[in-house]
């Protein structure tokens, strides 16, 4: 088996934007979702600069109905492994004039014609197929009141896909690489000496009745293998490889004509027919023959802003935020010990502001595109919920319930196993992603006045998408196969670390009996892996993340 990187073919990438934003990129290489938020807000008149570098990253999925039998519903799957058959046949049209050009040389090789069922020129397949999502999240929030705050927040987005194949020449029966069979090649001018022999004895006039007759059928059924096989391996043609049944079937036949050379005292030179294809049927037939342009080219969506969001949020219950210093406070009087809460609702507006049709969005052309959203403008309620136990323990969880509006996109219309396929697959379809659910839970103890670690987990639920043609008389398929595998559920778990001096104190002040109210400088780190998950599609991720946050009094 030959392996084969995309480097060898068309690579698409789309114009790269913002250099001060790669810049930044570049010092804080990071990428995919919303940054973990608290249910704290800026106080009148104040204003949070928010910076958020995410990562995510992938080469497995969740898998269901997997193609390969030892891999059960959620168990992970390689992106590769969840595409059923070899590329070759999925991708492209059936080569009927391929299998007919063969087949007209069938009577004079010695073979029976060769169905659409036993055509194989290699089984070109996925080896390797990589995922990763980079954003940078520039966003601000500013109080209105203590207890109100509105904001937005800006995700340039950086996507990539790397796709990389294995060419299984032993799975061809026919090669268009026939080395050592054309004219002038040793098996070639041995078999013509042979033949000449044989004309030689039947000219001689030796042979009399059925012998002659015989032997100037083997002539001439000699010569028209010998013809048709120069020519083929000659030209490039296609010729079935030894293993395939047509090949046994022409290997037999010239077996035949030697028994035949044998008993008039002559001999034909051994026939041998190539075992399998080579690296130059890879490079004729898939890269030079046009159909490179149907393979799924690596894909980047250079660094650029797809979606904003505006929200607003408003705090209902807060017994944590300390807006006034401590004085000496201790036991039963001291405001932070006991159980306390802090509680806020939010709501945000996620738009696209740049069509999702089109780089740099995405690529519709390319199937194995990832693009910088989801493309659809997304209503989303938030509950923002802390509860601190004394100064040790601090639960903070967030959930999410997001209303995904519809709208058109541009997809193939094609099983979710068999997405790379000709444009003529592809059109525009009316969307419904539906409503997903988010929830991200972290317990951590504080390991000095400013420093916590913990726990995190992190859970997300898709509901099942739907689609239709926008053009109710199109032939092009039935758009539920689009819709297959489109729901989601997973689950992750990580550890996160933050340092929040707005809770901290210095030992001078403690020593004093004053812990003074600082402003809420904020710098958090988190890493979460998927641990299971299924639908289909759904990712096996690995997301690293950061978030600082920057506060300014403006008024």
């Amino acid at each position: 088996m030959d392996c084969y990187t995309r480097a060898m073919l068309p690579e698409i990438r789309c114009p790269r934007a913002l250099p001060l934003a790669i810049l930044a990129l570049i010092a804080l290489s990071v990428p995919c979702e919303a940054q973990f938020r608290d249910a704290r807000l800026p106080r009148s008149g104040q204003l949070w600069l928010q910076v958020a570098p995410t990562l995510l990253n992938w080469s497995e999925q969740f898998a269901l109905d997997s193609s390969i039998d030892s891999i059960a519903d959620g168990d992970r799957e390689p992106l590769a492994g969840h595409f059923d058959g070899p590329l070759a046949r999925r991708m492209f049209p059936a080569p009927d004039a391929l299998v007919d050009g063969l087949n007209a040389d069938a009577v004079a090789l010695g073979f029976d014609p060769v169905t659409l069922e036993d055509f194989s020129f290699g089984d070109l397949d996925f080896s390797v197929m990589r995922a990763q999502i980079r954003r940078l999240a520039l966003g601000a929030e500013v109080g209105i009141l203590d207890w109100v705050s509105v904001g937005f927040r800006a995700p340039f987005t950086l996507t990539d896909m790397t796709a990389g194949f294995a060419f299984d020449s032993t799975a061809a029966t026919v090669t268009g690489a026939a080395s050592g069979l054309g004219p002038g090649d040793a098996f070639s001018t041995d078999a013509r000496a042979a033949l000449g022999s044989l004309r030689q004895l039947i000219d001689s006039g030796t042979l009399t009745g059925p012998t002659l007759s015989d032997a100037i059928a083997l002539r001439d059924n000699t010569t028209a293998f010998l013809n048709v096989l120069e020519r083929r391996a000659g030209g490039g043609g296609l010729i079935p490889t030894a293993p395939s049944t047509a090949g046994s079937q022409m290997l037999g036949r010239f077996a035949g004509f030697a028994a035949a050379f044998e008993a008039l005292g002559l001999s034909l030179p051994e026939l041998a027919l190539p075992e399998f294809s080579s690296e130059a049927d890879f490079q004729a037939l898939f890269l030079g023959a046009g159909l490179a342009d149907r393979l799924p080219a690596n894909s980047r969506n250079g660094l650029a802003l797809g979606e904003i969001e505006v929200f607003a949020r408003v705090n209902l219950i807060d017994q944590i935020t300390r807006r006034r210093p401590i004085h000496g406070a201790t036991g039963p009087d001291d405001p932070e010990r006991g159980i306390r809460f802090r509680t806020t609702v939010g709501g945000l507006l996620r738009v696209p502001i740049q069509s999702q049709n089109a780089p740099p969005f995405r690529d519709p052309s390319n199937s194995a595109d990832i693009p910088l959203g989801d493309g659809q403008t997304d209503i989303e309620l938030a509950l923002y919920q802390d509860i601190a136990f004394g100064r040790v323990l601090m639960i903070q969880a967030a959930g999410h319930y997001g209303i995904q509006q519809s709208d058109a996109y541009v997809l193939h219309v094609t099983p979710p196993d068999q997405p790379y396929v000709s444009g003529a697959r592809q059109t525009l379809l009316f969307r419904d992603l539906g409503e997903y659910v988010r929830v991200l839970v972290r317990p951590s103890l504080r390991l000095n006045s400013a420093m916590r670690i913990g726990f995190e987990y992190d859970y997300f639920k898709l509901g099942d998408p739907f689609y239709a043609l926008t053009d109710p008389e199109s032939e092009i398929g039935d758009p539920g196969l689009v819709a297959a595998e489109g729901s989601q559920t997973r689950h992750r778990v990580g550890l996160g670390f933050i340092v929040d001096l707005s809770e901290a104190g210095g030992r001078e002040e403690l020593r004093s009996g004053t812990r003074a109210v600082r402003n809420p400088w904020r710098f958090g780190i988190s890493l979460r892996r998927a641990i299971a998950g299924s639908g289909g599609q759904t990712p096996a991720s690995f997301r690293f993340g950061a978030d600082f946050r920057i506060p300014i009094n403006i008024f």
